[in-house]
Order: structure tokens, then sequence, then C-alpha cells
């Protein structure tokens, strides 16, 4: 079972929309999935339980270990709980605020897969996409500012049930993501 955490220690990355999208990627790739919801607000988990997603989402990690091949993790902001997941995808935003955030966190975890991703990047922002492009030679992963993110949520799915204009990017963007967990690098995200 891989067991992989959405964690970031500042709010507004995108955590969540990333973990059910994220979840859904591994879900449509043949694989039996549990979404965690771990954080407080319960985001994932007051607007989708029972709606008509494909894989179960849990207000807190299971008892006893579920026979799944994906366990997501999907964290508060915080750091007063680091992941105890083997593999942590840190979502920010391509800003110098969340920059320092994400690195001075990075110090605090031991022996686990950290995998950067820039999230929701608006290209057209040239600042913004500088960062980005930065982040991404550094071998961050990254995630386009894109209206389907939000209309997915908004209809009570991701995008990997939308057939709108955007899904084939978004779902293509998830994937590669879920590619980079399934088949790891040697380059990782270090802290700078």
């Amino acid at each position: 079972m891989r067991r992989i955490a959405f964690w970031s220690p500042k709010g507004g990355v995108g955590k969540t929309t990333l973990a059910l999208n994220f979840a859904a990627a591994a879900y449509y790739a043949g694989n039996k999935v549990i979404l965690c919801d771990l954080d407080p607000q319960r985001s994932a988990f007051d607007v989708f339980a029972g709606r008509r997603l494909p894989f179960t989402v849990l207000a807190d990690k299971p008892q006893v270990m579920p026979n799944v091949d994906y366990l997501i993790c999907d964290y508060a902001p915080s750091l007063d709980r680091l992941p105890e997941e083997e593999t942590i995808i840190l979502p920010m935003r391509a800003s110098m605020l969340d920059l320092r955030a994400v690195n001075r966190a990075i110090r605090l975890i031991r022996n686990k897969r950290i995998i950067k991703c820039v999230n929701a990047v608006d290209t057209r922002r040239h600042d913004e996409r500088m960062i980005a492009m930065k982040l991404y030679n550094e071998g961050a992963h990254l995630i386009k500012d894109r209206s389907i993110y939000v209309r997915s949520i908004f209809d009570g799915e991701t995008v990997f049930q939308q057939n709108k204009y955007g899904s084939s990017d978004a779902q293509n963007e998830i994937r590669r993501l879920l590619d980079r967990v399934e088949h790891p690098r040697t380059l990782t995200a270090k802290a700078s």
C-alpha cells in the first residue's frame, strides 16, 4: 500500500483539491483508494462523503489498515502535526512567502520522499511564472490555474468525472503527478 500525504504549513494552497483529484487519478488507473480528511475543517469529508466520488472519503484515518492500493491523507495547514506517510506531496503557490514557509517546513521532515507541487500557477503573471519555472527546474511538479478545478468541486466531482473545457488538460496534470509517485525520479525536492 502506498501512503501519501498532502501537507503544507500554509493554508490556501489547494491541498484538498489536489488530494481529491489525485485520489481520482489513482482510482481511474485501476487502484483501490481511500482519502482520509485529517483537517479539522473537514472540507473533503463534509462536501464529498456520500457523493458521486468513485473512492471512499473518511473523516479520519481508519483504525484498522484497509486493503487498498492508496491511502491518501489530506492534512491541515500546520506544523503541529507532521505527516507519518512515506511520501509527502507538498503543495505551494508560486510566491516567495510560500517558498520560504515550505523550505522551513522541509527541514522538519526526515526520511520521507517530498514532492513539491506548485499549484494554481497563473502563467500570465510574469513573477509567478518565473518562480514556478525556477521550482520546476529544481524538480517541482506544476499544476496550472484552471477553472475546471473549481467547477468540478462545485459540482461535487473531480476533474476525472468532468467532460468540460479544460478537464482533459487537468486530468493530464494530475496523472503526471501520480506517475511521479509511482515512478520516482532521482531528482527530489530539497530545501533551498
